[in-house]
C-alpha cells in the first residue's frame, strides 16, 4: 500500500511542520510527507530553496485568483488553513494516487508506527478521533463541555482517508461548505472545518471509523482522562480516570500540542493559550519536555518570525479581524468584486472613507474580557448605563432592546459604517 501524510501551515510554521515530518519518518520511513503553505514566499523572507515536498498551495490547488484572495481575506489564519484542507486532500489523491492519506496539524509529534491507522483504513473510508472518550456524570475536564459542544465532537487535527468514491464524495461535500462557512463563530455555530465532521456519523455511518484508541490525538482537552506511562523506553497511554478498573496500556501514537506557545517551549516555559487553567500532570510535563527538546534541535526558530502574507494590505497596513468580517458581508451580498488586499481597491478605500481604517484595530483583535485593561471598571460603567435605561424604558421594552442588541455584537452588522445603504434596518442579519 502507498500511504502519505501531510500538513497545512503558514510559512512561519514550516519549521514546526518539519518537526512533525521528522517524527513521522523516524517511525514510518515508508510514508511520504508533504507540507502545504497557506501563504506566499516573498523575496524578503530569505528562503532560498524550499524542499521538494513543500507546496505553495496557491500554485497547486487550482483556485482562481479571485477565489483565493477572497478566502484568504475573509478568513483569519486558522480559518484559512483549515478551509483548504479538502482541496489539499484532493490534490494529493489525484497527483500521487495513494491508497491512504492522513492529515496532521503541524503541532503534532508522532511517537510510534501509524499502522493502526492504516489498518483501520483497510475496512473503513474515513477515520476520526473524538475529543474525549470517557463518560463522567460529573465532568472533570479542563475544557468546559460547552467548549466541546462549540468545537464539535471530533478533532480535525487528524483525519485519515482512503482513496475511494466514498472519501471523494465526502471531500466534495466538505470543500463546498468550507468555501464560505469555515468561520470560528459561536453565534452561527461554525467552528472552522471541524464542526462539519459532526455530520459524518449520520452521512457515512458504515464507512466511518470513530477511533477510541487513547494513543491517537493525546491532547490538552483529554489530558485529564489519559495518562502517559513509560514502559521499557516506550510510551503508552492508559485511562487516567478509570485506571483502577483497567490496567490496559495502549501505545502512544501521536501527541497534539494544540494551543501551546511553541516559542516559550523552546525556552522551557509552558504557556497554554486555548484552555485556561489547564492542569499539567507530571507525565504531560515529561511529554512537553520531549517536544521542547526536538523544537530546540529543529529549524523552528529559522521560520517562526516570518510574517503572514495575508495579514496585511498591499501597502503594509495590518488586516484586522474586523475588516475580514466587514468584507465577508459585502462579498456575500455581491458588493465587492475587486481584490480586498489592494490598497487602491474598492474595499480599502471604503474603509478609509468611513474612518474605519486604523492600524490599532489589529491590536484590538487580541483583546477579550480576560485581558482587557480596566475591564471591571468599564463594565461597571456599562452596567450603570443599562440600569438607568431600564428605569426609563421599563422591563418589557428594556429586555426587548437587550435581545435586539445581541445581533449588533456581530461585526458584520456594522457594515453601514462603510456603506450607507446598510443603514436600512431590514439589512440586519441575525
Amino acid at each position: 500500500m502507498k500511504n502519505i501524510a501531510f500538513t497545512i501551515c503558514a510559512k512561519n510554521y514550516i519549521g514546526l511542520a518539519q518537526v512533525l515530518e521528522k517524527s513521522i519518518k523516524s517511525h514510518n520511513p515508508e510514508v511520504d510527507f508533504y507540507i502545504f503553505i497557506a501563504d506566499e514566499i516573498n523575496l524578503d523572507d530569505a528562503i532560498t530553496d524550499l524542499p521538494k515536498n513543500v507546496f505553495v498551495t496557491r500554485n497547486v490547488v487550482g483556485f482562481s485568483d479571485d477565489k483565493w484572495n477572497q478566502m484568504a481575506f475573509k478568513y483569519d489564519l486558522t480559518e484559512f488553513c483549515t478551509s483548504i484542507k479538502p482541496s489539499c486532500f484532493k490534490y494529493l489523491f489525484d497527483k500521487f494516487q495513494p491508497d491512504t492519506c492522513i492529515y496532521f496539524d503541524p503541532d503534532i509529534l508522532v511517537f510510534n508506527s501509524l499502522n493502526s491507522i492504516f489498518s483501520g483504513l483497510e475496512s473503513h473510508s474515513i477515520i476520526v478521533t473524538p475529543h474525549i472518550t470517557t463518560i463522567e456524570e460529573n465532568y472533570t475536564g479542563d475544557l468546559p463541555e460547552s467548549g466541546l459542544m462549540y468545537t464539535g465532537m471530533f478533532n480535525l487535527g487528524f483525519l485519515g482517508l482512503k482513496r475511494n468514491d466514498v472519501s471523494m464524495k465526502m471531500l466534495n461535500w466538505w470543500e463546498k461548505r468550507l468555501e464560505d462557512r469555515c468561520f470560528q463563530n459561536k453565534m452561527e455555530s461554525y467552528f472552522t472545518d471541524q464542526k462539519w465532521m459532526d455530520f459524518l456519523p449520520s452521512l457515512f455511518s458504515s464507512e466511518l471509523l470513530i477511533s477510541f484508541d487513547l494513543g491517537l490525538n493525546f491532547a490538552p482537552w483529554n489530558f485529564y482522562e489519559r495518562e502517559v506511562i513509560m514502559n521499557k523506553n516506550l510510551y503508552y497511554v492508559r485511562n487516567r480516570i478509570n485506571k483502577n478498573n483497567s490496567s490496559e496500556l495502549t501505545p502512544l501514537t501521536f501527541v497534539h500540542f494544540s494551543g501551546f506557545n511553541y516559542s516559550s517551549l523552546v525556552n522551557n516555559e509552558i504557556a497554554q493559550g486555548n484552555i485556561a487553567g489547564l492542569k499539567i500532570y507530571p507525565d504531560v510535563e515529561q511529554i512537553l519536555n520531549e517536544y521542547s527538546k526536538v523544537l530546540k534541535e529543529s529549524s523552528f526558530l529559522s521560520f517562526i518570525k516570518l510574517t503572514y502574507t495575508y495579514g496585511k494590505f498591499s501597502d503594509g497596513k495590518p488586516v484586522s479581524k474586523t475588516y475580514r468580517k466587514l468584507f465577508r458581508r459585502l462579498f456575500e451580498d455581491g458588493q465587492i468584486k475587486s481584490n480586498p488586499f489592494d490598497a487602491k481597491g474598492q474595499f480599502y478605500q471604503a474603509l478609509k472613507a468611513g474612518n474605519v481604517l486604523n492600524e490599532k484595530m489589529s491590536g484590538a483583535d487580541k483583546k477579550s474580557v480576560n485581558n482587557f485593561e480596566g475591564v471591571n471598571r468599564k463594565l461597571t460603567v456599562i452596567n450603570k448605563i443599562f440600569y438607568y435605561a431600564f428605569k426609563v424604558l421599563g422591563a418589557e421594552r428594556f429586555f426587548m432592546l437587550v435581545r435586539l442588541l445581541r445581533i449588533y455584537s456581530k461585526v458584520e452588522n456594522h457594515v453601514y459604517l462603510i456603506d450607507g445603504n446598510y443603514l436600512d434596518g431590514s439589512k440586519i442579519r441575525d
